[in-house]
């Protein structure tokens, strides 16, 4: 285990370990109507994510490659005729409602407004700017990332 998980654990009390993350990415998983491109983008960011355990600072790296293998998601879904930001992207997922609140586990109550959806319109470019142009923040949690990521991209592509 990577020491900054020890001394993150001391701060917070809670300790990570190999076997649990391990099984909770093993749960995390892609309707099979999702394309093998963007199956096996998403397995390179759960197996960067239990990689973590070893080398804390890939956390972050993993959040980066949830925001891109969503934005290839959304390519692939759109197949749009010309160049979409990912905000574009996003926005027109929620107005199409592609995806909603309810399709996101971490939401207990639902908005049928699809507010937390709405959110993510400006939420995710930022958050993936700040990764992809540099930044120093660490953060040890990425298996969230994960799930989140599987939930938006299962709602792309539901199944039949």
């Amino acid at each position: 285990m990577d020491e900054k998980h020890e001394l993150m654990g001391r701060f917070c009390g809670s300790f990570p370990n190999i076997k649990g993350m391990h099984d909770y990415l093993s749960k995390e998983v892609l309707n099979e109507e999702v394309p093998d491109e963007i199956q096996g983008q998403f397995n390179v960011a759960k197996n960067m994510a239990l990689y973590s355990y070893f080398f804390y600072a890939l956390a972050p790296e993993v959040h980066l490659k949830t925001y891109t293998v969503i934005e290839h998601a959304l390519r692939v879904k759109m197949k749009p005729k010309k160049t979409m930001m990912l905000k574009a992207l996003i926005n027109h997922a929620v107005a199409q409602r592609w995806i909603s609140d309810a399709g996101f586990r971490h939401i207990d109550k639902p908005n049928s407004d699809n507010e937390w959806c709405k959110t993510m319109v400006t939420v995710i470019p930022s958050l993936r700017n700040c990764k992809a142009h540099g930044s120093t923040m660490l953060v040890g949690d990425c298996l969230h990332h994960i799930s989140s990521c599987a939930d938006f991209i299962n709602q792309l592509f539901p199944r039949n």
